[in-house]
């Protein structure tokens, strides 16, 4: 809801053409006023207000839409639109007091989902009234239920995700109407949210700016955050999330005074039967005088915390509220209405945008922020950095999702196959947004991209849910794939295949894969769903250790065939839930879960065309490559180890180094320790030392932490608090991580091959990795696998007795972590991106700029960690190391020249931050041990009538780039790209004519360019016309040619038959407007030297003159994205 301050008598604000309802109340309620001392003392405050202050505000309601006549306003802002309520509905209904007048205004909801569609009279006292629009189209959720909605009658344009906390709108791109569908003052040009989902501030603020929505709200900036990441009065800012586009690209952000402390609720509540506005004064409860006096002080409240306070936003809403919209609707009526009697504050709902063109008007400075709010804490040992890597399988499961929907959108156009071919629909709750099969699949992801959703905040059951939603509309895609595949292979219907992890025989992360295993032949079809030309080494699970394989026309394609190891030969053994069966039971499902497969064939993919097709045909072969596995001097311990038996501590013997080589990199092991020891370019001549070591934390249950010599005592702040370690904060209860298992020198297996030369560390049953080196390859890969993580920890002495002396088990939580530790003097200084995109500087127990210098350290572990979605990198001036991930995580670095990052948890306590669960997943996705039904069980989950199953384990890739600082900035980008959008691959044991490699592209897009999006899904709502979107990959400075505005010729690009571009106009990031002009220049400030002087480097090296679009040229300023309606032959 919303409200503005006006002088009584005055219109509104909301709609000028008609009288205020506080200019002359209904005969019926003067009749009232008259007869109740109460109503007579409200009619006197306001007189007597009236003379004895200024108001806090004092304007027309009608000022808001004229420049020369606005001199304040007060504005209480619903960013939160509760059940069926139009945000853009800025009306005030008079209301009486009687039951008549009451029931002849009552609203008409009907009740859809866990959603209320709403229609209320077009007509009111005091005036005529604009109806609310009804008819919303809805989509179901997981966290609540969402619904797709329109600003505009009939037009289903937008995604509203209802959190329990709040509705907003999630707009999925593409899907917003045209620009002639929504009038211009009803577009929404602001939003509010919480701030504590995955992607940087920074980043949201340049999503915001290509939207053309000009603000964002937050809440939950609590604590820590709010007193030292902001000033002290907690006042709105201008931030400018781009250091390549500079003040082109700034956002207005404010964090909500809510509560009064920085959150996103506000003071008063209207859920439950208690607090209510009673405006009848024949009833023993009549509080409205109470009510108006409790606003006006809590508006002086906030008046004198804000800046600007003559405007003022009120953003309603929090956890598990609005479930009533009737209720909350009676109430705010009545409060509005009451307030504006009394004259010193004017209420109106309002929105978001109509409260930012107030903020446009003044005539002060707002400070400019360069920096971000990470890590994010409430309190001093309060960080919330532990979602960064909770639930690491559903992040994993929509990065890997996100990449196939970009290769199935893409072939959906290129072959021009229809839904009515695929003709195999997904079961939706809710009518489509879009025409293709690829609907459904768009829709489940980005409902999984709640902030409670793929942040690993929500509950156990939430989560299931959303992976069921994403691998049943999944399904529809792969068949849509099959088919337009089959088309461009000449295939039967049905011949084509995939391992995409759908069942526990379907999973190429784990080398299984019905498709390929048993099979004397096959082929494989390898859909690049990238703009340049790629190569690539495919993993494929087979049957029999000796394979060949061919291209398309019959030439010998490099490969090599390695035995699958015992590692990934029981993971499918996991999936298996054990409660309630028997031994035979047992045996038999672990016979149908194991692995067919005994050895994986890589195989090159090499010159990969643009967004183009390439097959492969892979036959048994008595004479082809099988790598050589060189056992390593402590073979024997791992094989002890990994048969769960404890080998002796840390008396190593002393062993010879050994040394692993390709044409790129040469990795030293050292003999003694068995760790990495040194990493060598060996095309540049660059090495460093390089080690890489698992560990965990242990999850703090409530205690001190200790501070090390590294905290100055003046930055140390009390250090015990009862704040325990769960699903959104993470707090060790060391700053030392434990070794995984009983200490002892890892296991090591080396494997090599004319391809790929591997090297497999074991250092515990539930901590290994794989290192890689490929042939041609200017990175090194390692392949980690995490779990079952244990909850007992029967290697460390049990600090806990029962009363007759036996031990009991340290059920402690473990947040586990791999370690690079290099040579290379960083200052303490490293990067991570900000949501994939530009690189972030951080520095150990220090913040931005606009932060203070001596910044107070409570937890130096997780007060350092910060979100890494796509890298993280350290360089010394001359040399750089890069990790790229595959997966999001949290990373740190907490000693100079060390990378970390998080790539598990499980613990074994509740944060007290609403999931009300311990974050301890299963592999199999039960709850918890021997829990009936709604009990909690062992571990403190719900049951489900039990469950024996094994903790979630996890895989996941990182790719090391070490060489000097230009030459790894130059190859990060294009690595990260084909790490996480990799060539789709399908399989098909049809005979396949010879097929040459085919680009659907008439020229790639230049190497600093990347195809974001090219879809038919809503060609219907933007009249046959396919949404294409661009982006430059690199940052200002980041490259010394690669960071340069790149041009493109959209018609060379898109010049071949069947994908012929013929006219193209520019549009908003969503495609719901054309693209406006000039933004607001906000008037700024820095508070300190230190963002003074970062502000004029960024506005040096920034791109901030955009280039108009002239079709059919369009030039990318570095990290700008652009978005296209395009119109194909």
């Amino acid at each position: 809801p919303t409200a503005a301050t006006t002088r009584p008598g005055r219109s509104s604000l909301a709609s000028p053409s008609r009288k205020s309802p506080s200019a002359r109340p209904a005969r019926s309620e003067r009749r009232r006023r008259r007869s109740s001392s109460s109503g007579i003392r409200t009619q006197r405050l306001a007189a007597r207000r009236r003379t004895r202050f200024r108001p806090i505000a004092s304007t027309t309601r009608a000022a808001a839409r004229s420049a020369a006549r606005s001199t304040s306003t007060w504005c209480l802002t619903r960013t939160t639109t509760p059940a069926g309520r139009s945000p853009s509905t800025n009306t005030l209904r008079a209301k009486s007091s009687t039951s008549s007048t009451r029931s002849s205004r009552r609203s008409r909801r009907t009740r859809t989902g866990s959603s209320f569609t709403s229609r209320r009279p077009s007509s009111r006292a005091g005036g005529s009234r604009r109806p609310t629009r009804s008819g919303r189209r809805r989509r179901g959720s997981s966290s609540g239920g969402s619904s797709s909605s329109s600003t505009a009658a009939g037009a289903c344009t937008t995604r509203r995700v209802r959190s329990g906390r709040r509705w907003w709108t999630r707009r999925r791109a593409g899907t917003s109407s045209s620009s002639s569908t929504l009038a211009p003052r009803r577009r929404p040009r602001a939003r509010g949210r919480s701030t504590r989902s995955g992607t940087a501030t920074r980043r949201r603020g340049c999503s915001l700016q290509r939207r053309a929505w000009r603000a964002s709200f937050g809440g939950g900036w609590t604590g820590r955050t709010a007193r030292c990441g902001t000033s002290a009065s907690r006042a709105p800012t201008v931030r400018r999330g781009s250091r390549s586009l500079g003040s082109s690209a700034q956002t207005f952000a404010g964090n909500l005074f809510g509560r009064g402390a920085g959150g996103y609720s506000s003071w008063f509540s209207f859920e439950g039967s208690g607090a209510q506005v009673n405006d009848d004064p024949a009833l023993f409860d009549y509080n409205v005088d109470q009510w108006v006096d409790k606003f006006v002080q809590n508006a002086r409240e906030q008046a004198s915390h804000t800046q600007d306070a003559e405007h003022q936003i009120w953003a309603l809403g929090s956890d598990f509220q609005y479930q009533n919209a009737d209720q909350w609707y009676r109430n705010l009526d009545k409060l509005i209405h009451y307030v504006n009697l009394n004259g010193s504050v004017n209420a109106f709902y309002s929105t978001p945008s109509l409260y930012v063109d107030q903020k446009k008007r003044w005539n002060g400075t707002y400070e400019l922020r360069t920096d971000d709010i990470f890590p994010l804490a409430d309190d001093s040992h309060n960080y919330w950095s532990g979602y960064f890597t909770s639930r690491p399988a559903l992040k994993r499961q929509v990065r890997f999702a996100t990449g196939v929907l970009a290769s199935a959108r893409q072939l959906e156009v290129v072959t021009q196959t229809t839904a009515k071919e695929v003709d195999r629909p997904s079961a939706k709750h809710a009518p489509v947004v879009g025409s293709s099969w690829t609907d459904s699949f768009e829709g489940t992801v980005g409902v999984a991209t709640h902030h409670d959703g793929m942040s690993g905040t929500e509950r156990q059951d939430v989560t299931d849910d959303y992976a069921m939603r994403i691998s049943s509309s999944q399904k529809e895609v792969e068949a849509g794939i099959g088919l337009a595949v089959s088309k461009l292979l000449k295939l039967e219907r049905g011949a084509v295949s995939h391992c995409h992890c759908h069942a526990a025989d379907d999973c190429l992360n784990i080398s299984v894969c019905a498709a390929t295993t048993g099979k004397d032949a096959f082929t494989i079809a390898a859909w690049n769903p990238l703009a340049h030309s790629v190569s690539e080494v495919a993993r494929i699970p087979v049957s029999g250790g000796r394979w060949s394989v061919t291209d398309g026309v019959g030439r010998a394609v490099p490969s090599q065939v390695v035995p699958l190891d015992e590692r990934t030969k029981g993971l499918p053994l996991l999936y298996l839930n054990s409660f309630g069966m028997s031994t035979r039971q047992v045996a038999e499902a672990k016979a149908r879960l194991e692995n067919k497969a005994d050895h994986v064939l890589m195989v090159a993919l090499e010159s990969l065309p643009p967004v183009g097709l390439a097959t492969f045909h892979a036959a048994a072969d008595a004479e082809s490559t099988v790598a050589r596995a060189a056992p390593s001097p402590v073979d024997v311990a791992g094989e002890a180890a990994q048969a769960g038996q404890a080998a002796e501590a840390p008396a190593f013997a002393e062993a010879a180094d050994t040394v692993v080589e390709s044409d790129v990199f040469s990795l030293t092991f050292d003999g003694a320790s068995g760790l990495l020891k040194s990493l060598t370019n060996k095309r540049s001549g660059a090495t460093t030392a390089l080690a890489i070591s698992w560990g965990w934390y242990n999850s703090s249950v409530g205690g001190c932490t200790e501070y090390g010599p590294e905290v100055h005592p003046s930055a140390r702040l009390p250090p015990c608090s009862d704040q325990q370690s769960g699903a959104y904060i993470f707090r060790p209860n060391s700053s030392t991580p434990f070794f995984p298992g009983p200490a002892r020198k890892p296991a090591m297996r080396v494997s090599r091959g004319p391809l790929v030369t591997e090297v497999a560390q074991t250092f515990s049953p539930w901590a290994s990795h794989v290192i890689r080196l490929f042939r041609n390859a200017s990175f090194v890969e390692v392949e980690w696998t995490a779990g079952p993580i244990p909850v007992d920890t029967p290697w460390l002495p049990p600090v806990a007795r029962h009363s007759d002396g036996r031990p009991m088990p340290n059920n402690w939580g473990k947040e586990v972590i791999v370690r690079y530790t290099s040579g290379l003097e960083a200052g303490h200084t490293w990067y991570t991106d900000s949501n994939g995109k530009e690189m972030v500087k951080r520095t150990y127990n220090r913040r931005g700029p606009t932060y203070p210098h001596d910044y107070n350290i409570s937890e130096p572990v997780a007060g350092n960690y910060y979100p890494v979605n796509a890298m993280m990198a350290l360089d010394d001036g001359t040399h750089e190391l890069a990790v790229l991930t595959d997966i999001s995580q949290a990373g740190a670095s907490l000693k100079d020249g060390e990378v970390e990052f998080m790539v598990h948890r499980r613990v074994q306590a509740d944060d007290s931050r609403g999931v009300q669960e311990p974050l301890n997943e299963t592999m199999c996705g039960c709850n918890d041990i021997h829990a009936a039904p709604g009990k909690m069980g062992a571990h403190g989950r719900e049951g489900d009538g039990g469950c024996e199953c094994a903790g979630l384990t996890m895989r996941g890739r990182h790719l090391l780039l070490f060489d000097k600082v230009p030459a790894v900035r130059a190859a990060r980008r294009a690595l990260a790209e084909q790490l996480n959008f990799p060539p789709l691959l399908s399989f098909t044991d049809a005979k396949v004519a010879p097929f040459k490699p085919s680009s659907s592209l008439g020229a790639p897009l230049p190497p600093n360019v990347k195809l974001v999006t090219l879809t038919s899904n809503y060609a219907d709502i933007h009249d046959g016309q396919l949404l294409l979107r661009l982006s430059h990959l690199y940052g200002a400075g980041e490259h010394p040619t690669l960071s340069q505005p790149a041009t493109v010729d959209l018609s060379q690009v898109f010049s071949k038959e069947g994908l012929k571009i013929s006219a193209a106009r520019e549009t908003t990031l969503g495609a719901s407007r054309p693209l406006a002009g000039r933004n607001h220049v906000w008037r700024t400030h820095s508070r300190t030297e230190a963002a003074a002087r970062e502000a004029e480097e960024i506005a040096r090296g920034a791109f901030e003159s955009r280039q108009p679009f002239a079709y059919p040229k369009v030039t990318l300023r570095p990290m700008e994205v652009r978005t296209f309606l395009a119109t194909f032959a």
